[in-house]
């Protein structure tokens, strides 16, 4: 790669959102090329040209420092760039090949806390983080939203019944209508 295509490169790849247009690899590329470039030989003179941080370049640097096995993971897009920060925090290149496998295709934060969860516990595997990580993550549900139309009445009942049971009136209504739908029988008049 040249240095006019590596310039193309990060000046469309380095601003707006997360969505490359190119592999990260090709941006590492691009990195790597400047930097050997005697224009712009410093991580100071690339993020002075291309106005972003010292870090989102160092980030970009580090892909290419990656064993094959990883290269391959990041080509067909199951580790993005975070998470490959993370990865290369793991010195030994065996555990790192590992752990990549074990968090390819995650999020960049399930990735980081199975990460630092296996550096805070090496008698474990990474399958094993993996697994107590995630387990540990709180389940996805749907809320739901309904407006009722109450009578002052009904209201002041609810609320005291409420005030009573140390609850908030909304959790004492949406426990009224769990308990309805488990054991009562629709009386409607």
């Amino acid at each position: 790669m040249n240095k006019d295509e590596a310039k193309i490169i990060l000046i469309s790849n380095l601003k707006g959102g997360a969505k490359k247009r190119v592999p990260l690899i090709k941006i590492s590329e691009a990195v790597h090329t400047l930097l050997n470039d005697e224009e712009y030989d410093s991580f100071s003179a690339l993020k002075n040209e291309f106005k972003v941080s010292r870090q989102i370049l160092q980030s970009f640097y580090k892909i290419l420092e990656q064993p094959p096995e990883i290269l391959k993971l990041i080509n067909e897009n199951k580790i993005k760039l975070d998470t490959n920060e993370k990865l290369s925090s793991i010195k030994n290149f065996e555990d790192r090949i590992k752990m990549a496998n074990v968090v390819a295709d995650l999020s960049a934060f399930d990735s980081r806390d199975i990460i630092d969860y296996w550096k805070r516990n090496k008698n474990l595997t990474p399958l094993e983080c993996k697994k107590i990580v995630l387990d540990s993550k709180d389940v996805k549900r749907n809320i739901h939203v309904i407006m009722v139309p109450l009578e002052e009445d009904t209201y002041v009942a609810l609320k005291n019944k409420a005030k009573i049971n140390n609850i908030k009136v909304e959790d004492a209504a949406a426990l009224a209508v769990e308990q309805w739908l488990n054991f009562g029988e629709i009386k409607h008049e």
